[in-house]
């Protein structure tokens, strides 16, 4: 999912700029009621896209741009930090590195947004979001007339073309509000805000098995994980497991490795998963489950793994697999941070 800014409807553009506005095709045309600003002169940016992440604990920044024609991650860094000096931090880093005004791709964490599975509603295209936030009042948390709406088909060939179904994704007005305003005072651009399932897709798109079968990427965090499934360049499937990576140590730092109990039940709810896929979906086996870093460094979930469950476990390493400067050199830790503000900028299609 991405909710690309200048491609909103024109009542939610109105929400989002602040000011007045009116659409000619893709193109959002502005209307500042300040004279002062009719003749300025369009703003410099510097090429490429800026990714940023940020949670409770701390932020997440990278830099990517085309060279010879492909993408290529520059820089990407994390800082543990409050809340309260992420902004200043983000933007000292934008200045630094001479970034100011780069469109900035925005990455938001799992407590800023829902993600549903729907069946797509039988009506035009034009009427298509507004069908969707009338189907999702009794499944989010939020009033849905306080919320930004996106949705993203499923291909055809999901549920063996039975039914058509596609993903929607609900984000508080306000939550857009302060990403918005958090990108401007950072002196960024706003241009993309996406979530971390299709950021993930991004760095999928480079893993070899995705030419010509199925990927699943396998998520751990402290609380809870989440399993994805991609095939070619789209998403198919995503669950949420009950359970994270603190349920595999007694206490911070300290996998238990004789906790078989937690163990057989990762790999149950894996192989539900994958058999959810299988029968369901009708796309077959999936050829791989990549582990992805996980900010623990005490746990090598793929270790474990491979005695609950056939399908071939494998760590995903960013710079086995993901076009990264040699320079970047993330612990495993960062790389758990990283990740969704590298796959941010590796995006295909802007």
């Amino acid at each position: 999912m991405t909710i690309k800014i200048g491609k909103y409807p024109n009542a939610l553009l109105r929400f989002i700029e602040g000011i007045p506005v009116s659409n000619r095709g893709d193109r959002t045309i502005k209307i500042s009621l300040d004279p002062r600003s009719w003749f300025k002169k369009d703003v410099k940016k510097p090429p490429g896209f800026v990714g940023v992440y940020r949670n409770e604990h701390g932020v997440a920044l990278s830099y990517g741009k085309l060279e010879e024609g492909e993408l290529c991650v520059e820089l990407c860094e994390y800082a543990s930090m409050p809340p309260v000096n992420q902004k200043d931090f983000v933007k000292s880093w934008v200045m630094k590195h001479n970034l100011k005004n780069a469109d900035c791709h925005y990455v938001l964490n799992h407590d800023e947004y829902e993600l549903q599975l729907l069946e797509t509603p039988h009506v035009e295209e034009n009427e298509m979001l507004e069908a969707v936030r009338w189907r999702l009042k009794d499944l989010v948390s939020m009033p849905v007339e306080d919320a930004v709406i996106d949705a993203f088909p499923l291909p055809e060939d999901a549920y063996r073309g039975r039914i058509k179904m596609l993903y929607a994704v609900a984000s508080s007005k306000e939550t857009i509000a302060d990403v918005l305003g958090f990108i401007d005072k950072s002196g960024l651009s706003p241009c993309v805000i996406d979530i971390p399932e299709m950021a993930i897709r991004n760095m999928a798109l480079y893993l070899p098995e995705m030419d010509f079968g199925t990927v699943a990427m396998l998520q751990m965090q402290e609380n809870q994980g989440e399993m994805l499934m991609y095939s070619h360049d789209a998403m198919y499937l995503t669950r949420q497991i009950e359970m994270g990576y603190a349920s595999l140590a007694h206490e911070p730092g300290a996998f238990t490795l004789d906790n078989s109990v937690m163990l057989e039940r990762l790999g149950l709810d894996l192989q539900r998963s994958l058999d959810y896929y299988e029968s369901q979906l009708g796309k077959g086996i999936a050829s791989k489950i990549y582990v992805l870093p996980i900010e623990d460094e005490s746990i090598y979930l793929e270790e474990e793994l491979h005695f609950h469950i056939t399908t071939p476990i494998a760590v995903f390493d960013y710079k086995e697999f993901l076009p990264v400067k040699d320079d970047i050199q993330l612990s495993r830790r960062d790389q758990a941070h990283c990740l969704p503000v590298i796959g941010s900028v590796l995006r295909r299609v802007a």
